[in-house]
């Protein structure tokens, strides 16, 4: 008897991103080009709510990757802000149940965050959040050094008279807003993201963008230990009048004495909140 073969279910993908971002793959969330911001601590929230038919929630759309993508994001951000802890174990139903998705998108969102390194894989088999580390902390700020002085020669090169405005416009925002430690983050992130278009330097981009977690991780300890001071205002100034110099050296220079400054920085703060937790 002639068995009739089932008809094979159509592939049913996502519509394609359209960020005009450069770097290997617009697919990937870690690709996006923008400088992504802390959540606020207590932001365990459910996000289903906010998201229909983007593949969370009880029923599972054809969106599943975009929303393992918003999973990945949510969880990355909590990683960052320090909400989910270093060391803190992430189990699937849990993460499910409070984010209110099903266990799909979680399980690759964890999977997209162990490939980037923020997530841990235990020897019981669990996930956790990988913990922070001095000796780490040290290498990945002298790569990022690097990498963001590569950019900001490449941004002297190429940087136009409205680039250079733009600069100097947002240091004069930091300088007015020095005292809320957000809105610092938030208008050096958007300082250091200019650099990084106006560097049209793919391939540094794309490295940067890497490591970007753990920059993030650390950063928010430098930004810490600067407040209330105005040294990283100047250093900022610094870079921005090297750009508009045309001294590629010299724009180099003042981005390496910027980031090994913020380094040094989240040394100190990691290394006094280690003492402090041990005492």
């Amino acid at each position: 008897m002639t068995t009739t073969p089932a008809p094979e279910r159509p592939t049913v993908t996502d519509p394609p991103d359209t960020t005009d971002t450069p770097g290997p793959s617009a697919e990937d969330p870690r690709d996006s080009g923008t400088v992504e911001r802390p959540v606020a601590s207590g932001s365990r929230t459910r996000i289903a709510a906010d998201l229909p038919g983007l593949g969370i929630g009880p029923e599972l759309g054809v969106r599943r990757q975009s929303g393992a993508r918003l999973v990945y994001e949510h969880l990355r951000a909590e990683i960052v802000a320090g909400d989910l802890a270093p060391g803190e174990r992430l189990t699937e139903p849990v993460l499910a149940e409070r984010l209110g998705v099903s266990r799909t998108p979680v399980r690759e969102a964890l999977r997209l965050l162990q490939a980037e390194d923020l997530v841990e894989q235990q020897a019981t088999g669990g996930m956790c959040v990988a913990p922070l580390d001095a000796g780490d902390l040290g290498r990945v700020y002298d790569v990022r050094s690097r990498l963001e002085g590569l950019l900001a020669r490449d941004a002297c090169l190429r940087a136009t008279a409205a680039d250079v405005a733009e600069l100097e416009r947002l240091v004069d925002l930091m300088e007015r807003m020095h005292d809320d430690e957000t809105e610092v983050l938030r208008i050096g992130g958007e300082f250091h993201g200019l650099i990084e278009r106006v560097a049209a330097n793919r391939w540094g981009a794309a490295l940067l963008r890497q490591i970007r977690g753990h920059v993030d991780r650390y950063r928010a300890l430098a930004a810490h230990e600067r407040m209330g001071g105005t040294d990283h205002i100047e250093e900022h100034r610094a870079v921005a009048e090297a750009i508009a110099s045309g001294d590629p050296d010299r724009a180099e220079a003042a981005m390496r004495r910027h980031v090994d400054r913020s380094g040094e920085l989240a040394a100190a703060a990691f290394a006094a909140a280690t003492v402090e937790k041990e005492s």
